[in-house]
């Protein structure tokens, strides 16, 4: 019954005005799209509306099953669409050096900062390992690396961002000690901003050169539930994550639809918000942050037949209105790229961070 009501809400959603604004070029300046681009513009808009018009003619009467292979999962709250693809994409993630930066910083110890890290180094307590044997800080530094020796990263993570920004080269070290396969690309397609539902939730893992992408495809609204169990079913498998914008976006997201559904879930693992790293390696030289823009000027990557992710919705919709599986592959290309680009720009960071 309250799965039923849960479904008649959704569906009344659907009706709402859209989420989003067209602009003239000439206003591009005065619009800030933050990192979940709520505007189009002008001219971008009737290109992305002629690839619908065309990507409906082209995939008229086609099954999904034909236009996006696949294979559907069942689970005991209902059934959703994965498609498994992969790729050749690089991945490189620095690990030489990583633990030994990390302990050189002995301000991640509570009450030394940097005068008393300064004394400390001169007295030969050059890492927190050395200062295991120091009569005060002791305890603290043979705790410290009790976490290192358990591979609690998640915990460390926690304790660096205390004394240094989400955003500092020591904290990307971090990931070294990870192994690729440790890490879950992640990125989703909603109907619009928080309480509309996830369409798509998109999971890619970095293995051997090349990246192993899952797509949770919810193929109406009422898969939404079994799609969000599956995927954090996968989920568990890893120990970090990495997102673009994903600690205030996808994470919070993903989380209170599972709320909506019941499920109190939260997901306790090791972050790495591209985001932040991007902010502090390459602001100076972007005009803006966002991923396309990033894609663009770091990358060399220019989208074809893209769809913004402003437009998700809309395409969706027209899925779901004429049955008409075309704008679901535009969306499904634009969540597949959006993980294989932050696999590229994770490696671009760990050249530009680690030195």
């Amino acid at each position: 019954m309250r799965f039923d009501r849960a479904i008649k809400n959704l569906e009344r959603m659907f009706s709402l005005k859209r989420e989003y604004d067209i602009i003239e070029e000439e206003e591009d300046d005065e619009f800030e799209s933050g990192y979940i681009p709520q505007w189009v513009l002008n001219s971008n808009y009737f290109q992305v509306m002629r690839l619908k018009k065309r990507l409906l003619g082209e995939y008229e009467g086609v099954s999904l099953e034909k236009a996006i292979p696949g294979r559907v999962i069942s689970y005991d709250v209902g059934e959703c669409y994965l498609i498994s693809s992969e790729c050749c994409s690089e991945f490189y993630n620095p690990s030489e050096g990583a633990r030994e930066a990390i302990v050189s910083n002995l301000k991640f110890l509570h009450g030394i900062g940097q005068k008393t890290e300064t004394v400390l180094k001169r007295r030969g307590y050059r890492t927190i390992a050395d200062l295991t044997r120091h009569p005060k800080w002791g305890k603290l530094a043979r705790e410290f690396l009790q976490l290192l020796d358990m591979s609690d990263f998640k915990r460390v993570q926690e304790v660096m961002w205390r004394w240094i920004p989400k955003s500092h080269p020591l904290s990307f070290r971090l990931a070294g000690l990870n192994r690729d396969e440790d890490f879950a690309i992640i990125d989703i397609e909603t109907m619009g901003l928080f309480s509309r539902p996830i369409i798509l939730l998109g999971v890619a893992q970095p293995c051997e050169g090349k990246l192993k992408v899952n797509q949770y495809l919810v193929r109406d609204i009422s898969e939404e539930n079994a799609a969000l169990k599956i995927f954090m079913e996968e989920l568990e498998q890893y120990s970090a994550i990495i997102s673009f914008n994903g600690r205030s976006f996808d994470i919070p997201f993903i989380e209170q639809r599972l709320n909506y559904y019941g499920l109190n879930s939260i997901i306790d693992k090791m972050h790495f918000d591209l985001l932040h790293y991007i902010r502090r390696a390459w602001r100076h030289i972007v005009p803006s942050c966002n991923l396309s823009t990033i894609e663009e000027c770091i990358l060399g990557l220019t989208r074809r037949d893209e769809v913004p992710g402003a437009l998700v919705p809309e395409f969706y919709r027209e899925y779901l209105e004429t049955k008409n599986v075309g704008p679901l592959v535009a969306i499904i290309n634009h969540n597949r790229q959006d993980v294989v680009s932050l696999a590229k720009l994770f490696s671009k960071l760990s050249e530009a961070l680690v030195q």
